[in-house]
């Protein structure tokens, strides 16, 4: 079973097994919000540095609250590493890999503007979990193929992002659902229908921001 609360851009609480993982949260979420949903968090996760996945401040409130662990892309290490628990600081380039938590988690490059932003897959006992960052597609990422569930970049305000740039990573990876997240309204609807006309065998939920949803899979 794995829970999901989207707050919009690609800021994601993820909920799996006994985990609760922050992903890109900005500073969209509050710590009142995230103790009375999750209760703790384990990890927080940092595609890259610019605003909307990234806040200073915020992580710092998070760090005082939760002491979690932080695994953050060249940009953010370069941003927090004077400042932070090193002993709970993991930076990942394209094409590494780490332990933690008793989860795998690989990142490989994104296609999108900065110091080295990732995109990650999480694997947790026998679910994998795809967080596409804002990137445009890659063939890179058929090697995270097959996934139980891709969150997959939509639209704006990314400059890479697209439905169809989104229907071409889904594709690739294969994914037994899809949530399109980071674009507007209609850039994830659209997903929604080009999935649909392509016939992909995948489930796409549309999230609405501030929603939890359970999915058993």
């Amino acid at each position: 079973m794995i829970s999901f609360l989207w707050k919009g851009c690609s800021a994601v609480l993820l909920k799996v097994r006994d985990l609760n993982l922050l992903m890109d949260p900005g500073n969209h979420f509050t710590i009142e919000e995230l103790r009375d949903t999750a209760g703790r968090i384990d990890a927080v996760f940092y595609t890259h540095e610019h605003t909307g996945h990234f806040d200073s401040d915020f992580l710092s409130s998070l760090i005082r609250e939760f002491s979690p662990y932080m695994i953050v892309n060249k940009g953010v290490f370069r941003t927090i590493r004077r400042w932070v628990d090193w002993d709970r600081l993991i930076k990942l380039k394209e094409g590494e890999s780490t332990e933690v938590l008793g989860m795998r988690v690989h990142a490989l490059r994104a296609v999108h503007p900065g110091i080295h932003p990732v995109v990650f897959l999480l694997e947790i006992e026998d679910k994998a979990v795809f967080h596409g960052d804002s990137t445009g597609f890659s063939h890179m990422f058929e090697a995270f193929s097959p996934v139980s569930l891709a969150f997959v970049p939509s639209g704006s305000p990314s400059p890479n992002a697209s439905p169809k740039e989104a229907v071409r990573i889904i594709r690739a990876l294969v994914p037994q659902v899809v949530v399109p997240f980071h674009g507007d309204p209609s850039e994830l609807q659209e997903v929604e229908r080009r999935v649909k006309l392509a016939n992909l065998n995948t489930k796409v939920i549309v999230p609405e921001p501030g929603e939890m949803v359970t999915l058993e899979i």
